[in-house]
């Protein structure tokens, strides 16, 4: 429906547009103001994810152009989420900069906002599987640019950045646990098996295992320098997993192709 692609993708371009800035301000230290823009964006983030569901008339998680529709959501809630729970206020700029990344992506491809999930994948684990991995995948990308932001402090400011990304991933670890349990409970009820070894659920048990190793390593002393190489190696997984997977035929796989419509 070329009319309602067309809605969807200036709506898109608006919330992008937004939390880019949003993150202006906040790198500019303009707080109150950034949060405002970045409030204001993601309300209207919030109004294209339910435009998409009417549209489709289910949860909008099934294709890539909803799925990142609703990435780009989790990261203002996540935010808050920390900054309540760990007093981390301050990488709301890095939070602000990461929501403007999915929705460049849905503009830039086919957006199909009435596309509906097959039969077979009718499942109450679908919202929950799916929403666990966005939010996890939110943080997860937060604490990446965090560790990024992190190398270019001098010296004495380089802990409170990798800090701030532990304490980002740990918050992050659970959903992701979730996710992969959860898409195992589905595959059972979907297709008679908990797991089939298929090149999807593989990458996703890397990533998990890698942010695992991580979290571990950041707990012994003796580990830890190993943690951000492991952090590292789980974000380039977890690249694989999300978008190398889903989007490239010859890796997409016959029990996740229903990932790569849209």
């Amino acid at each position: 429906m070329p009319a309602l692609d067309a809605i969807a993708t200036m709506l898109a371009a608006s919330c992008a547009g937004m939390y880019t800035l949003a993150a202006i301000a906040l790198a500019g230290r303009r707080c109150r103001g950034g949060m405002i823009l970045f409030a204001a964006a993601w309300l209207l983030n919030a109004a294209l994810v339910a435009f998409n569901w009417r549209a489709c008339g289910q949860p909008p998680f099934g294709n890539m152009y909803h799925v990142l529709t609703v990435l780009s959501l989790c990261f203002l809630p996540a935010h808050g989420v920390l900054r309540w729970k760990d007093g981390l206020g301050w990488p709301a700029v890095y939070f602000a900069a990461a929501s403007v990344v999915p929705l460049v992506g849905t503009v830039c491809m086919e957006q199909d906002v009435a596309w509906r999930r097959v039969p077979a994948l009718q499942s109450p684990w679908f919202v929950p599987h799916v929403l666990a991995y966005m939010i996890s995948y939110s943080l997860a990308a937060v604490a990446f640019l965090l560790t990024i932001a992190g190398w270019l402090q001098p010296q004495e400011r380089r802990d409170t950045f990798t800090d701030a990304g532990h304490l980002t991933l740990r918050f992050a670890f659970p959903f992701m646990t979730f996710g992969l349990l959860s898409g195992a409970l589905w595959a059972e009820e979907a297709w008679g098996a908990y797991w089939s070894w298929d090149i999807k659920e593989t990458w996703s048990l890397i990533t998990w295992m890698a942010y695992a190793l991580c979290l571990h390593c950041r707990t012994q002393r003796t580990l830890r320098r190993f943690a951000t190489p492991a952090q590292v190696c789980g974000f380039l997984a977890l690249l694989v997993t999300f978008l190398l997977v889903n989007l490239l035929p010859r890796l997409s796989s016959a029990l996740h192709s229903y990932a790569t419509a849209g």
